[in-house]
């Protein structure tokens, strides 16, 4: 799964579901090239692996980012923190975990 396939269209993805697939596939390899205008990303229930990139920083539009149930680990990333809008965060039963923390107003 890359977004580099749709360079040309992704500019106007605004919401993103690609739970429940199965897909395996590196973390950062994924995020690095996420749409800058996505305000929903889910990719719960799969198997991503590996850390979060910091470009993830660079979205500010996000207001839901969920990838609970992979296998992702490492430190959390601050967009957590930078990103204003992100109204839900959802990084829950990841198999290896995670260092860092998450900010209580969101």
């Amino acid at each position: 799964l890359s977004f580099k396939t749709y360079k040309r269209s992704f500019q106007t993805l605004r919401f993103c579901d690609v739970s429940n697939n199965a897909i395996q596939n590196n973390a950062t390899d994924l995020l690095h090239n996420i749409p800058p205008n996505i305000e929903e990303f889910f990719a719960s229930n799969n198997q991503f692996f590996g850390s979060l990139p910091e470009s993830l920083d660079n979205l500010p539009e996000l207001r839901q980012f969920n990838m609970s149930s992979n296998a992702l680990s490492g430190e959390l990333p601050g967009f957590a923190e930078s990103i204003f809008s992100l109204q839900e965060l959802d990084m829950s039963n990841q198999s290896i975990g995670f260092t860092g923390s998450i900010p209580e107003d969101i």
